[in-house]
């Protein structure tokens, strides 16, 4: 996303009241809501047991992902490494084409949308359906999911009774029970006739090549069990080294995520999940497993990115984000919103498409305060800017006034003096509004503090100088002296 897209995204943000209603509700709602879900848990503790858990997971990355591709194969299951998005797709679409899949159902997976999955198998000319709820109403409505846990927080029930209401052909009223069941009666179809189900994973444990998956509803299941063919798309940064470091993940992923004590579904998957036709008879079916890269192995060796791979995908830094809180997740242009999601852009997407989003964070550091994995998001934002400018260099102006004016300190403190007297005409309650012909775009939307009169260079000498007055010995020698 460009300049001018991010720009012109926010400010349709800002101008949507719906939209800030139901992000202000939900960030009010979530901090009473999680600080009940942690209230018997010690926070800092667990997020150490996390960090130090996925860490160690990221530094072996390359040995837990060989343990788990055999472990998952013992147990049936076919695994592929890809290195890119286009090898991770390539694979799942001839995989489809070899076995004549025409209907797929999909429970919810970020690694999928990281890939653009959906629109690639639908060019192949293959039927795919959401069946989470929010992604549903996200696909319905041709629209990208605005939050990585929450697909459709953004919108409201009446939007989503016109959605169904085009869906179905019949008129539907904005009742949460009405629209949840006429989803449930029209997913529940297309599981029985899908071919394929695909799915992600939340945790892969490399000791027995088990997948983990949290999920409140029972679309994951039936996904990942009803079709005769199962295809899971796993980052490598969810793997882990045991069943024991499960426990601090499934711990804190709900309470940071929804503000749960746990998910309504614990789902675990050591190869082919049991199957049997209408007549009881056993139904062989398969299961692959493709474990995704796309980046992670570069941002492992980053001596500073690699804390990123600690990140549970619980989107807490999302929750808390005042951004995210005024504009929602669409304005940051890519699968992963956020903090953390402009980090994972710079490198699932290229670090040139994360030069406009980096400029959304405003350094207040919530993000690190709630993170239940322990990254520092600002200190890697920071570290993205830098080398951002180290790879395309700062606009002329900008060097112009870093190296001309910043550098010296008379033309410095001179140009504040000037500015200080000419903002006068802007200025009301001590903040700046409305600047004129080519500084009106620095504004924008915002409201800019005003110039001190007196800069606080001079302040300080004025104040030694009354203070040095004030002092007993030099009263003393100008009575003196008197």
């Amino acid at each position: 996303m460009n300049r001018s897209s991010i720009k012109g995204a926010i400010q349709a943000a800002l101008s949507n009241e719906n939209l800030r209603l139901a992000l202000g509700r939900f960030a009010d709602d979530y901090l009473v809501s999680r600080q009940a879900a942690y209230r018997n848990k010690d926070f800092n503790e667990l997020r150490e047991k996390i960090a130090e858990i996925k860490s160690r997971a990221a530094g072996r990355m390359e040995e837990l992902a060989e343990r788990f591709a055999i472990e998952a194969a013992r147990r049936g299951a076919k695994v592929f490494r890809a290195k890119t998005a286009c090898e991770a797709r390539d694979y799942i679409i001839n995989l489809a084409r070899e076995r004549g899949v025409k209907t797929i159902v999909k429970s919810k997976s970020m690694a999928t949308e990281e890939i653009y999955l959906n629109r690639y198998l639908a060019e192949a000319g293959m039927d795919v359906v959401e069946t989470d709820l929010g992604e549903w109403i996200i696909q319905l409505s041709g629209q990208r999911p605005s939050h990585m846990v929450m697909p459709a927080i953004h919108m409201t029930r009446g939007q989503v009774a016109g959605v169904f209401s085009r869906e179905t052909g019949e008129e539907q009223p904005p009742e949460i029970p009405r629209l949840v069941k006429v989803a449930r009666e029209n997913l529940r179809q297309k599981f029985l006739k899908a071919d394929l189900g695909i799915s992600g994973a939340n945790i892969a444990v490399a000791e027995t090549g088990t997948l983990v998956m949290v999920t409140n509803e029972g679309n994951g299941r039936l996904t990942t069990t009803l079709p005769p063919l199962h295809v899971a798309v796993v980052g490598l940064e969810k793997l882990v080294e045991s069943f024991v470091d499960v426990v601090p993940i499934l711990e804190a992923l709900p309470r940071s995520a929804t503000s749960q004590q746990l998910t309504s579904y614990v789902t675990m998957l050591s190869g082919p999940a049991p199957a049997a036709d209408a007549s009881g008879r056993p139904v062989q079916k398969e299961m692959h497993i493709v474990l995704l890269d796309n980046g992670r192995t570069e941002m492992r060796d980053d001596p500073v990115f690699k804390e990123a791979l600690q990140c549970i995908r619980c989107a807490s830094c999302l929750n808390v984000c005042p951004i995210f809180q005024l504009v929602g997740g669409h304005v940051f242009g890519y699968v992963y919103t956020g903090g953390i999601g402009t980090i994972l852009t710079a490198f699932f997407n290229g670090l040139e498409n994360a030069t406009e989003i980096q400029s959304l964070c405003l350094g207040c550091e919530r993000c690190k305060d709630f993170c239940p994995a322990g990254i520092n998001i600002p200190r890697l934002i920071n570290e993205l800017r830098i080398r951002l400018a180290q790879k395309s260099g700062l606009p002329l102006l900008q060097r112009l006034f870093l190296k001309n004016v910043l550098t010296n300190r008379s033309l410095f403190h001179g140009l504040l003096r000037a500015a200080a007297v000419g903002q006068k005409p802007f200025v009301k309650e001590g903040t700046v509004r409305h600047l004129p012909f080519f500084l009106a775009g620095q504004a924008g939307m915002r409201n800019l503090p005003a110039l001190a009169e007196e800069p606080l260079r001079a302040w300080f000498k004025r104040y030694a100088g009354l203070e040095g007055e004030r002092k007993p010995g030099k009263g003393a020698e100008i009575n003196a002296g008197k």
